[in-house]
Order: C-alpha cells, then sequence, then structure tokens
C-alpha cells in the first residue's frame, strides 16, 4: 500500500497493486478486516502517459474524469530528455512558458501559467503548498531527481488546495520507499565542465512492513554565464541535495512515511546583460565575479498517514514543515550617466538577508458510498498554511560608498566592491490560511459530476521594523468548482468546468505596501481521449480565465525584483496535448497552445498584454527504441529528438517593443545493456544564440547548447 501520494517506481500498474496487497496481506491483523489497498497517484505510468492522478481532486482518479487540463512528466520521461533543472521538465506541456529570463543558473523556477506568473504560486509538492515566498529573492527550488513525476493542472486550483492561483498548481511528487529494492547510481558531465553525482538506494524487509529511501545529489559545474575579458571565467555553481524516507506498516489498513530533505544552493552570478545607449546587445555582464553571490540553504520535514477503517472510510493527514536561509548580493546597472565617458554604465548594489518558513497541515475523510444508482466519493478536509518571511535589504548609496562603473567598451571586472550597508528595508511578513472543503464526485451511468466548495478565512500581518509599525488585515473567501464529464464507451469524453481561486499574494511592492489577495474564476471546455486498451492520451480544451490584482514587474525599481499590482487580467486560448505510444517502441510528445492575454483594467495598461506572454507555443518530441525491431545487435539502442517554438513576446507593459519568437531543437541518444545505461542529451543541439527577454534595461540570453552525457549503473 502506498499513502496518498505515494508512487512505486520502475514497476508496471498490475505488479504494483499485487506486490502492495501481498505485502499487506502478509502483515495483516487478525482482528482486522480484509481491505483492499491500491497505490495512490501511481498515475499507471507507461512509458510518457499516466491514466491516473490525485492532483485534481485529492483521489485516485482516472485523468480522463477529471473536468479540467492537467498533464503529467512522468520519471521516464525526465530520464529520457536527461532533465537537469525543473523548468527542462516543463518544456513539452501545453500552456506552461517557461525560462522566461533565459538561462538562469541560481536555481529560480520562472514559469508562466495560461499568461500568469507561476513562480512560486503554484508551487506544490506531493499535494501540498510549497509555494511560500520572501520578501525579495527567498522561494524553494527542486531537485528533479528527487521526483518521480510532475503533475501539471491548469486553470484555478485552490478549491482543494487553498493556494492555487489563476494559472494553476503544478505537484511534484516525491520519490519515497517502495517494496521493490531500489540501487541506482549516476555519474555525469557535461559541457561548460558539469559534474554531478547522484544515487537513488531503497530497501525492505521481507513482509514489507518497513521500507527505506535515500536519494542524493552533488553538482559542481561552471555555466554559460562568461564574463567578457577576463581570460574565461565564468559564473560557477555548486549543489548538494539529500533526501531519505521511510515507510511503516504497522497494520493491513495503516500507512506512515516519514520523509525531509536537505538542499543547498550556490550560485555565482546573475546572467544580466547591459543594454548598450544605442539599444544593443553588449555581451557584458552587470554583474562581477568577485561580488555577486547568491547562496540558499533549505529543508524539511513532512509525514503522511492513511488509514482505512473500512473499505468506504479512508482518513489521511499529511503534514509539512519547511524553512530556508539565503543570503544575496549583486550589482544593477543604472544607466549611462557620464557625457565625458558614454559608454560607462553607472551602477548600484544590492544585498539581502532573508529568512522563510512555511508549515502545512491537511486533514481530510473519504468515504465511497452509493445512493440508489448513483455512486459517490465524497472528501471531507481542513488545511492550516501559515508562512514566516523575514528581510533586511540594503543598498549602497552613501555619500562615502563608491559603486565602480562597467565600461561597455572595455570591461574589467573583480573590482573591489564593498558590500552596501544602507538598511532601506527591515522586514516580516506571516500569512495564515485556513480551509474547510468539501467534494463529492458522482457517477451515474456514463456520467460524472464533480462539485467542490471551499471557506478560506486569511489573518495577515506586516511588519515594518524600521518605522516599528505594523498592518494587519484579515479577509475570507468562498471558492467552489464544478465539472461535467461524459465517458463515451470508445475512449472519448467531452467535459465541461467552471472554477474559482483566491490567494493571498505574498511579497511587498517597491514602497513596502504588501499585496491584495488575488481571485480568479475560469470556464472551459474540452474533450479528452484515451484509446480503450491503448497507452496515449489526446486532449483538447479551450479556456476563458480572470484573473484580479494581478502582479507585474515595476518599470520604476532598476534592480527588477520588485512587483507591482496592475489590476485585473483576462486570458482565453486553446490548448492541444497528445501523449502515447504510437507503435511499438515508439513514444511520442505533441503540444500547441494559443492564448490571448489582455490586461482588462489598469488605467495606464489597458488592452496590453502583459510582458512575456507569448500568443502561441508548440512542441513535439519523439523517442524510438531500437530493440522493438527485433534485431539482436539494435537492442539496447534508444534515439529522441524534439522542436519547441515560442512566439514574440512584448518587453514592457506599455507593448513598445518585441522580443522575437524562436525555435530550438533537442535530441537524445541512448544505449542500455544489463544494469549499465548511457545517454547523451543535446538541447537546442544547433547552438542558436537568442534573447529570451529585454526589459529593465537589461538582455536576458537565452539558454545556449547543452550537451550532457550520462552513465547509469542498477545493480
Amino acid at each position: 500500500m502506498q499513502n496518498s501520494t505515494g508512487t512505486p517506481d520502475r514497476k508496471n500498474d498490475s505488479q504494483e497493486k499485487d506486490s502492495g496487497q501481498s505485502d499487506a496481506k502478509k502483515t495483516a491483523d487478525s482482528t482486522l478486516p480484509t481491505v483492499v489497498v491500491e497505490a495512490k497517484n501511481t498515475g499507471e505510468a507507461a512509458g510518457y502517459v499516466a491514466k491516473r492522478s490525485i492532483t485534481a481532486t485529492k483521489t485516485d482518479t482516472p485523468i480522463i474524469e477529471i473536468p479540467q487540463s492537467i498533464s503529467v512528466v512522468t520519471r521516464n520521461e525526465m530520464d529520457m530528455r536527461s532533465v537537469q533543472n525543473f523548468t527542462e521538465a516543463l518544456r513539452y506541456v501545453p500552456g506552461v512558458t517557461v525560462d522566461q529570463f533565459g538561462f538562469d543558473g541560481r536555481g529560480f523556477e520562472y514559469l508562466y501559467m495560461r499568461g500568469f506568473n507561476a513562480l512560486t504560486t503554484a508551487n506544490f509538492r506531493d499535494g501540498m503548498s510549497n509555494a511560500a515566498q520572501g520578501l525579495f529573492f527567498n522561494s524553494f527550488i527542486t531537485d528533479t531527481y528527487g521526483l518521480e513525476r510532475v503533475d501539471v493542472l491548469r486553470g484555478p486550483s485552490s478549491v482543494m488546495f487553498g493556494r492555487g492561483d489563476a494559472g494553476g498548481i503544478v505537484n511534484r511528487v516525491t520519490k519515497r520507499p517502495t517494496a521493490a529494492p531500489i540501487r541506482e547510481v549516476e555519474f555525469q558531465y557535461g559541457n561548460f565542465d558539469r559534474k554531478r553525482f547522484a544515487a537513488d538506494l531503497g530497501v525492505a524487509n521481507k513482509d514489507g512492513t518497513i521500507m527505506m529511501r535515500l536519494v542524493t545529489t552533488a553538482l559542481d559545474s561552471d555555466t554559460q554565464v562568461r564574463y567578457p575579458n577576463t581570460g574565461g571565467d565564468r559564473a560557477h555553481n555548486e549543489r548538494f541535495y539529500i533526501a531519505p524516507s521511510i515507510t511503516f506498516r504497522p497494520t493491513v489498513a495503516t500507512t506512515i512515511t516519514l520523509m525531509g530533505d536537505v538542499l543547498n544552493n550556490r550560485s555565482g552570478s546573475s546572467p544580466f546583460y547591459i543594454t548598450a545607449p544605442d539599444g544593443r546587445f553588449t555581451n557584458v555582464l552587470q554583474s562581477d565575479p568577485k561580488f555577486s553571490r547568491y547562496a540558499q540553504n533549505q529543508g524539511s520535514f513532512s509525514y503522511q498517514l492513511e488509514h482505512h477503517f473500512n473499505e468506504m472510510l479512508t482518513v489521511r493527514q499529511n503534514f509539512r514543515h519547511a524553512f530556508q536561509k539565503g543570503t544575496f548580493q549583486d550589482l544593477f546597472s543604472l544607466g549611462f550617466n557620464n557625457p565625458e565617458q558614454p559608454t560607462l554604465a553607472d551602477r548600484g548594489t544590492y544585498a539581502t538577508n532573508e529568512r522563510l518558513s512555511q508549515t502545512v497541515l491537511d486533514t481530510h475523510l473519504q468515504a465511497k458510498i452509493a445512493t440508489g444508482l448513483v455512486s459517490h466519493t465524497l472528501l471531507l478536509g481542513a488545511d492550516w498554511n501559515q508562512t514566516n518571511a523575514s528581510m533586511r535589504y540594503y543598498e549602497g548609496y552613501t555619500s562615502d560608498y563608491v559603486v565602480p562603473g562597467i565600461d561597455i567598451a572595455n570591461p574589467v571586472y573583480s573590482q573591489p566592491v564593498l558590500r552596501p550597508d544602507l538598511l532601506l528595508q527591515n522586514a516580516k511578513q506571516r500569512i495564515d490560511q485556513l480551509g474547510f472543503y468539501i467534494q463529492d464526485q458522482l457517477k451515474y451511468d456514463n456520467w460524472i459530476l464533480t462539485l467542490s466548495g471551499r471557506y478560506d478565512r486569511l489573518r495577515t500581518k506586516d511588519s515594518d521594523l524600521l518605522s516599528e509599525s505594523a498592518t494587519r488585515n484579515k479577509d475570507s473567501a468562498f471558492t467552489g468548482r464544478a465539472g461535467l464529464t461524459y465517458l463515451f464507451t470508445n475512449g472519448i469524453a467531452p467535459y465541461f468546468s467552471y472554477s474559482q481561486s483566491f490567494m493571498a499574494q505574498p511579497g511587498v511592492d517597491a514602497n513596502g505596501k504588501p499585496f491584495d489577495p488575488t481571485r480568479a474564476s475560469q470556464f472551459e471546455a474540452g474533450v479528452k481521449f484515451q484509446p480503450v486498451g491503448g497507452r496515449s492520451l489526446y486532449t483538447v480544451a479551450f479556456f476563458d480565465l480572470t484573473k484580479t490584482n494581478a502582479l507585474s514587474r515595476d518599470p520604476s525599481d532598476p534592480s527588477g525584483a520588485h512587483l507591482m499590482q496592475i489590476g485585473e487580467v483576462r486570458s482565453r486560448g486553446v490548448e492541444l496535448e497528445g501523449r502515447g505510444e504510437l507503435l511499438r517502441g515508439l513514444n511520442a510528445i505533441g503540444t500547441f497552445t494559443y492564448q490571448d492575454v489582455d490586461n482588462m483594467k489598469d488605467t495606464d495598461f489597458r488592452g496590453k498584454r502583459p510582458i512575456q506572454v507569448p500568443t502561441t507555443m508548440a512542441s513535439g518530441w519523439l523517442d524510438y527504441s531500437f530493440g522493438a525491431l527485433g534485431y539482436e545487435w539494435l537492442k539496447g539502442f534508444g534515439l529522441g529528438g524534439g522542436v519547441r517554438y515560442t512566439g514574440f513576446t512584448f518587453n514592457e507593459e506599455g507593448n513598445i517593443s518585441t522580443t522575437p519568437s524562436f525555435t530550438l531543437f533537442d535530441a537524445t541518444l541512448r544505449y542500455e545493456r544489463g544494469p549499465m545505461s548511457f545517454n547523451i542529451n543535446a538541447s537546442n543541439i544547433f547552438n542558436d544564440s537568442y534573447i529570451a527577454t529585454t526589459n529593465f534595461n537589461r538582455y536576458y540570453l537565452g539558454t545556449l547548447r547543452t550537451v550532457i552525457g550520462t552513465l547509469t549503473f542498477r545493480f
């Protein structure tokens, strides 16, 4: 038996369920009734396709029955594409825009969902919010090697999860103990002198009542961020991650899983390039290798408890406490202000000391009952989510503090720069959210009606320690979701849904003012098709989504880190996705997104498209295992390739200038023999030098060609 978000590893679905049930029977207490226990959130993953998910409903539900758009990135797909960071995992998902600021080795997981910024708001882990955000830079980051799968639920989703934003949520499902032994060691080397070691080890006792797993990685790498005129100096990244977990099965009906993790991340530079006075790209970094530092230490502890009273009633409780400490310092460009030296860009400095913690507790009761010809899956629950953030923000503007400029015609780096000492902000923020929710999934014949409702009570306290003042706010909201699905016998399932969201928005603007909560509502209609007995899933979805109190980058802030509220934004469009095995050994992914996103109310930007939001995106991936041909000498070989297209975007809220569209190509080659496998993966294989965006008087260079070789041993 797995807990509510458990994901058995590298086994087919019937084996997972049979193994889980046989283990449970061996340890059954003779005084307890026989209970059928199913593995939760296995997704029945076959290749690139998952058939089930708990992310949308908190119940183990076939994806074809969920009246909302959902995509699943399986562990198999992440391995095939040699995914190295979290945003890479989402490159072939419709409705999701990743890497808006191009290459960024600092660990920030930039993404937009249906046109809305989801950098932290979409961050969920194992069905619980991990969407805590610091007051400037701090936010939780992900090591993808520690994930079993990624579920992407698009559209307002806070009815079940509390802090889901308008664009949706991205649920990261953690690797956890299994009854089958796991022994995997991985060695990796790539360009920019990338070196990484990873290990995934799991054991269990004979009767499966105690299972343990340890996942760890260590990374040491240079990056594409290169300082000119320095002999090739590059920004450096280091990361260490370790995640132990243990599962107890004291009885046939009870499962307890304890999980912890620690992640230390160090990065040497922000990849921001200064714009020349005439608007040209200069290839001159605004940072300095001796000064710019990004350091994050984070960790968490969680438990997941599941108990089956009988075949009808199940109770689950999930808990996590996560914390992070960050210290950051960097330079930013202030423009060209010296007529005698027209190529000299002035610079300022900033530094922050930040702390962030989040505690989440979710308890719910599930009941499976029938009333006449209608079957019900009822869910009744409550969750509590508390976030604490603090920040001390410094800049170097005192009269005796000198920040050296940078000459774009002859840049000189490793100049002496002191850490700034002018304290401009000393703030704390606490957000308490308590929610109560109820859901009923009703089935009658081929009809499925999903009804959900939620009440949230929100309390916030923002403290300005410089002025010794505090602001307290209270808010509450009712949100709901209703969806109707019809299942045809040939695997076609049309659906229609309406959903809402309500979310507190962490952080403050450039003036220290906290943001107002945001609300969103969406109509969605679509069709899902899952061929009977097949290993594929095809979806098309039309949506009309509106969000209030939306945030955007503040153009008056030269550091580019502060946000501002711009009012109401509407997003309408269509998404198409196909994932599956077209032929034996041939897996494919195809996606297309069209989204029309407009500012609806702000007087300055009404009718304008938000920055960094493309109208059109498309992607395709094919992967073939040559062993399917039946030739012994080809057994173990595989080849894959993909293409990604991103349409043009606007660079400022007034929609004055644009960043052109770009198309990138990826490829992979692998060989497997016995316990060993070798994979060579290349992204942007033609090394197209493209600009991801241009704003805040800076250029953001896209990710250049990355080639990585991975040697894996399973024993």
